[in-house]
Parts: structure tokens; C-alpha cells; sequence
């Protein structure tokens, strides 16, 4: 199944747009912040991706929030930013966690996928069902997300499963 683009109504709106505009101008002070050493209770939510474009080749890196156990690293985005599409049927990538880089392997998880359900539910005790509800998606306090609201799910919000590998000390 094609992994769907936005909600168109639900990017169309003002806060929508509002968000989109401030994340746009704070992220390159925040890529600087999360590389340095002085990332400190900001890197407990926010981590860098760096991941290769599709058709480019060129490497990206941008800062996005995320949940962890262990290895495992959930990622919630809008299907209307454009980063997610680089790791759709899954990519290498390296993340920076806490001060540290990891090699690791990143995928959109769809509501067909059997981890679907453990990757809402990580995200859920992370965070909260608020962050999924702000994107539109339905889901009960314990992490799941009704049946009949499944298909619809991705044209809202899209998770990555990020997988660390092991730590690295510097980019290749």
C-alpha cells in the first residue's frame, strides 16, 4: 500500500501553517544546539536525523522529537513535511541521542504493519495520546488505535521505527 500524503485539511489550517513557519526558522539553531555538548534537557526530547535523499544522495539532517526504549526510537511527523518520503521502504540512517551518534535503520510504520500497534504504544507512554489527537489520529489512553480509524491514520500522522545499531564516534 502507498504511504498517503497529508490530510490536505488538516495542513491547510492557520495553526498548521503557524507551526510549520516556526520550526522552519528554529531549526537550524536547533541542528547547532543537538550537535553540541550544551543540548542538555533538550535532547531528551529532541534528537537529529541525518539520512541520505532519495534521489539526491546528499545527506539531511534535521531535528525531530522522539520516544525511546531501549533501541527502539519512535518518530511522529506530518505526512506534509518531506523527510519521511527518504526512508519509506526503509534507509540507513544515524541519529544523535543524548550526545551520541548510532548507526540505525528508520522505516514509516503503516497500520498494516505488525508493529504497528507497539510502535503507537510506545509512542502513547512516552508522550501522551495528545500528540497523535493533535494530528487527528483517534487513539485510547493505553496506546491503540481504533479499527474503523487505521486507514485513516497515515494521511494524518506517520511513524518511524528507528532501530539504533551501534554508537559511532564520528559522521562517515
Amino acid at each position: 500500500m502507498p504511504i498517503p500524503d497529508s490530510d490536505r485539511s488538516f495542513t491547510d489550517t492557520r495553526r498548521f501553517k503557524l507551526i510549520k513557519l516556526v520550526l522552519g526558522t528554529l531549526n537550524p539553531a536547533m541542528r547547532r544546539i543537538l550537535a553540541s555538548r550544551f543540548a542538555g534537557p533538550l535532547a531528551r526530547a529532541l534528537m537529529l536525523l541525518r539520512f541520505r535523499g532519495r534521489t539526491s544522495g546528499r545527506w539531511y539532517v534535521t531535528p525531530v522529537g522522539y520516544v525511546r526504549r531501549e533501541a527502539l526510537v519512535v518518530v511522529v511527523t506530518s505526512p506534509a513535511y518531506r523527510w519521511w518520503r527518504n526512508v519509506t521502504g526503509g534507509a540507513d540512517v544515524q541519529v544523535r541521542i543524548d550526545g551520541q551518534w548510532y548507526e540505525a535503520r528508520a522505516r514509516v510504520v503503516l497500520p498494516e504493519d505488525g508493529d504497528y500497534d507497539q510502535v503507537v504504544a510506545l509512542q502513547v507512554r512516552g508522550r501522551g495520546p495528545a500528540m497523535l489527537r493533535g494530528f487527528g489520529v483517534p487513539v485510547t489512553d493505553d496506546g491503540r488505535v481504533p479499527a474503523e480509524a487505521r486507514s485513516d491514520a497515515p494521511k494524518r500522522a506517520h511513524l518511524v521505527r528507528v532501530d539504533l545499531g551501534r554508537a559511532i564516534d564520528s559522521l562517515s
